[in-house]
């Protein structure tokens, strides 16, 4: 009996430090996946710098999907990229970029970066500028490497820590790698691209939905509940990204003079890897203030994560597309 229960505590005890050094592993891992992930997006302002066009098409996936400056609507594929990359290159001679602040998301093969940098140029009268961009991007592994499948870059809005003409005052957030809440094993065949089935499709965009109206509502409830601590809001309009206190601030101080009249999501794409959906979307809302009625267009990209589950909304990018319209 005594010997029975020596083996059990020894067992015990075994099981215990295998489970340790996993973890150890998958944190050294992750690190690993993180520094390799920055390095690609360094790689590929290096290939603008050097209009190097063949490095900046493989450092992309051929099946990417995202926004772009110059979009005017979702880019799908390698090829609709580089017609806009194109654009970039003939128009702005890069001179140097530094990445100013990044926040590395990792969920088994799939990763997501949300980053502030800076980029330098020439223009082709000779005039040199920077212009203040941020970004959420998409990463996939395959074969052990990681590569670039999506993407939202765009100007960052005049004002705030980051925006236009406030580049050299930096908020000291730096490189951070950020736990999730549900991240699968690091090689997880649970991230591979996959479509939803019509039910599962249906309660994400519902789920995206609520959460708009929860915020225009100012409802701190709801919010909580599909907005998870790690959240990231590269907001409409303003130029700081957002946590989950400063969402529910900026809720909050809308739903105080504020009311949604109207919301449509005319176009949505999906990728989706495992129990993580990125949405890129077309959005059109109407507001009214102090008996002002707006109507705002814009375009964005949702990150979606499902947990225990429900879809929880764990970071934005939304932009307008065109000016605000008083009717």
């Amino acid at each position: 009996m005594r010997s029975t229960t020596i083996i059990m505590v020894a067992l015990a005890l075994t099981q215990l430090a295998l489970a340790d050094e996993r973890r150890e592993q998958t944190r050294m891992t992750t690190k690993e996946d993180r520094d390799q992930i920055l390095q690609h997006i360094h790689s590929i302002f290096q290939a603008y710098l050097r209009q190097d066009r063949d490095a900046i098409r493989k450092t992309h996936t051929p099946d990417w999907t995202g926004f772009q400056g110059p979009s005017v609507k979702i880019e799908r594929g390698i090829d609709a990229y580089m017609v806009n990359a194109e654009k970039s290159l003939q128009t702005l001679r890069g001179t140097g970029y530094e990445l100013l602040d990044t926040e590395v998301q990792i969920y088994g093969d799939l990763a997501l970066v949300y980053y502030i940098a800076r980029y330098d140029y020439r223009d082709q009268e000779g005039r040199e500028g920077s212009i203040p961009l941020r970004s959420i991007d998409v990463y996939r592994r395959e074969h052990g490497e990681w590569n670039q499948c999506g993407s939202h870059i765009t100007p960052i809005p005049a004002g705030g820590d980051w925006g236009e003409g406030r580049m050299g005052k930096s908020p000291a957030q730096g490189d951070r790698l950020t736990p999730t809440a549900a991240t699968p094993a690091v090689g997880s065949k649970l991230t591979m691209l996959r479509s939803l089935a019509p039910q599962e499709r249906e309660e994400l965009l519902k789920a995206r939905e609520a959460v708009w109206r929860a915020w225009f509502a100012g409802d701190q409830v709801a919010l909580r509940a599909a907005i998870p601590d790690e959240a990231i809001a590269m907001d409409l309009g303003v130029a700081d990204w957002a946590d989950q206190a400063e969402i529910l601030r900026r809720s909050s101080a809308f739903a105080a003079g504020g009311k949604l009249l109207g919301l449509e999501f005319p176009e949505t794409r999906m990728q989706v890897y495992g129990n993580v959906a990125i949405l890129y979307t077309s959005f059109v809302f109407e507001t009214e203030r102090d008996r002002q009625r707006n109507i705002t267009a814009g375009r964005g990209t949702e990150v979606f994560v499902k947990h225990d589950g429900k879809w929880l909304n764990t970071g934005w990018h939304l932009e307008s597309q065109e000016p605000a319209v008083t009717p």
